[in-house]
């Protein structure tokens, strides 16, 4: 696992040392990411610079380190990430007459580049990445992400030229413009929790997108989409739950590929306690497990649990307490305010199990990320389905246009109920009901939340990202009637791509510990797409069919616990010890004084929430986050 920054300006008006001395600053930026290794290079007659920083995970030795150069050195390479499979590609390319000089993945991927194309090496590629490679005979560069998007990718153009990091922060060094905030960014943030790839909070920069890759050559950029979690298929054949067990056991193997020890963070549910009983099946010897837990509020403890599997597996359980005391310690802390701003405050006790296990020294940790997402585990999704059956009902859209119509005036005045009436907008204009798990403020709240700064009315680039989602889906689907894989698909590109894979590879890293998701694994994925969507729900149960692998390995008293997830008492800690220091945040915010968002709402939500008198946690934290990280980088 690394950070990686680049500059590519192929027209000339290329100065050397400022890119030298940018590219240094950006990886300074970044050191969290690498702490093994730094690197920056510079070539002038290309206009050409790379920087790089390691964490060595596979092939320790110096010979690995980056960029790193084919052997005819005409392709360079900085590089992000694992390839799970890159002893079999590897051995593909033995067969074929290559040598190698290091017992690295970078290599691998470079050789592959070289013999098969940038297609050809990423079709063959299993795991987790992002690259920059430039190709000199081509005069081009390359940036490439993995499939679901759980390595990070910006860049930005100007003038001909090009600029790269993983991280903001890095990408904030290079670039030559004045850091500006995006307005259609922040209304897709308001209304999303995250803004949808390739778009950002700043303006002028980007996101490379999951699975896909950007090329840039003759100062202009040109994008390529080599993977969709929907492949065409034709009947689904076997039993479901032998094809998704024999396909975890697989991944976990391929994630325990590494030269330094691996370790599991163990929620106490079914998608942690797995990948801990089929890691300790391939072999796994000298892991641990990290279980977090709340000394002021036990009820939100899972350690019961998490006992419970270190007793049925040979693995090393430890357990890490916190108080309300250190979460506010944490966030008041400006080097945790990170460069993306993080809607999800599971952040905040991952933050602690990442600096727990990296300080045990552990490099890698395995987590159960995209389990829910494949398999149907959301209470939410379960109400959304039941909102598509709704609403598929012709006088049911009647009905609806009619509610929104009669009561929008009242929804002027209330800052409650707007989800419902956000439902009959779409259904009588005939949007796509559900639109994800990872929702904000629907669109009749924007004059509600939105400053001067802001703009008079929304774009509904929020309803665009969802519009192009469902053409997607209808165009690639095998069957497009299969609602339960639609609201799959939807959570797989909204709240899992753009959430909680943010926040996992930044607060992983800023711990300098890479994270790895089993059920991430390509060919997992495409199977739990392909198999129907009711067979995910056996009998209705939520979760059913993973349940039914899970049962084949786990004691039932997990398997047949009540989902918790990874729990974090927010919502109770608002309205005790962390309130004053929300309260305080939103009185001296930039956020609010260069007019972006209203002030007087956000006070109004922590007021109403802080009396009890409704559960406002989940967006006090997305705007107490936002004004944090707009204080931080941008203002």
């Amino acid at each position: 696992m690394c950070g990686i920054a680049g500059v590519f300006k192929p027209k000339g008006n290329f100065d050397a040392p400022r890119a030298e001395r940018d590219l240094r600053a950006a990886v300074g930026a970044m050191a969290h990411r690498g702490p093994d290794a730094q690197a920056v290079k510079v070539w002038a007659d290309r206009g050409l610079g790379f920087g790089h920083l390691r964490l060595s995970i596979i092939d320790l030795s110096e010979r690995a380190n980056q960029p790193m150069a084919s052997a005819d050195g005409a392709a360079w390479i900085v590089y992000n990430g694992e390839i799970y499979n890159f002893e079999e590609i590897r051995g593909e390319l033995e067969g074929l007459g290559h040598k190698f000089s290091t017992l690295s993945d970078t290599e691998v991927l470079l050789q592959g580049y070289q013999r098969w194309g940038l297609a050809g090496i990423l079709a063959r590629a299993a795991g987790m990445f992002a690259f920059a490679l430039y190709d000199h005979n081509r005069k081009t560069l390359f940036l490439a992400r993995d499939r679901a998007g759980e390595k990070p990718l910006y860049y930005a153009e100007h003038e001909g030229g090009i600029y790269f990091a993983s991280e903001l922060s890095g990408l904030f060094k290079l670039w030559p413009g004045a850091k500006e905030l995006s307005r259609d960014g922040l209304e897709s943030f308001m209304a999303l929790k995250f803004v949808p790839s390739p778009d950002t909070l700043v303006e002028e920069f980007e996101k490379v997108e999951p699975g896909c890759w950007l090329e840039f050559s003759n100062g202009e950029s040109k994008t390529h989409q080599y993977w969709s979690a929907l492949t065409p298929a034709g009947t689904f054949h076997g039993d479901a739950a032998d094809r998704i067990d024999d396909a975890l056991s697989t991944a976990a193997r391929r994630c325990l590929v590494s030269d330094v020890p691996v370790c599991v963070f163990l929620s106490g549910g079914i998608d942690s306690s797995l990948i801990v009983a089929k890691t300790a099946a391939a072999g796994a010897r000298g892991t641990a497990s990290y279980t977090i837990g709340y000394s002021d509020l036990p009820g939100y403890n899972e350690f019961e649990y998490s006992r419970l599997i270190a007793k049925s597996f040979p693995i090393d359980c430890r357990e890490v307490l916190i108080s309300s005391r250190d979460v506010l310690d944490a966030l008041q802390d400006d080097s945790l305010v990170l460069p993306d701003p993080i809607s999800d405050w599971v952040w905040v006790p991952l933050h602690f199990l990442s600096k727990r296990a990296r300080a045990d020294g552990f490099k890698v940790v395995l987590l159960g990320e995209g389990s829910d997402e494949l398999f149907f585990g959301y209470d939410s999704m379960q109400k959304g389905l039941a909102d598509i059956d709704h609403y598929s009902k012709p006088l049911n859209r009647l009905g609806a246009k009619a509610l929104h119509a009669l009561t929008g005036p009242a929804f002027k005045m209330t800052h409650r109920g707007h989800q419902r009436f956000e439902r009959w907008r779409r259904a009588s204009e005939g949007l796509p009901i559900y639109w994800g798990s990872s929702l904000g403020f629907p669109p009749s709240l924007y004059s509600h939340w939105a400053g001067p700064a802001a703009g008079a009315e929304p774009s509904d680039g929020a309803g665009d990202f969802i519009r192009y989602l469902a053409s997607s889906y209808r165009r690639v689907a095998a069957d497009r009637g299969d609602r339960i894989n639609w609201i799959c698909f939807v959570e797989f590109y909204t709240k899992m791509s753009e959430v909680l894979l943010n926040r996992v590879d930044r607060v992983t890293m800023h711990n300098s510990l890479e994270s790895r998701a089993p059920f991430l694994d390509r060919d997992l994925v495409e199977l739990a797409f392909s198999i129907p969507g009711p067979s995910k729900l056996p009998q209705g149960r939520l979760k059913g069919l993973l349940k039914d692998v899970a049962a084949r390995h786990l004691p039932a008293e997990v398997v047949n616990r009540k989902k918790m997830g990874f729990s974090f008492p927010f919502k109770e800690w608002l309205r005790g010890p962390l309130g004053p220091a929300i309260e305080s945040v939103f009185a001296g915010s930039r956020l609010f004084k260069d007019g972006w968002v209203d002030p007087k709402f956000c006070s109004t939500l922590l007021r109403q929430h802080r009396a009890g008198y409704v559960d406002h946690a989940p967006r006090l934290w997305m705007l107490y986050s936002l004004a944090r990280w707009y204080d931080r980088w941008m203002a």
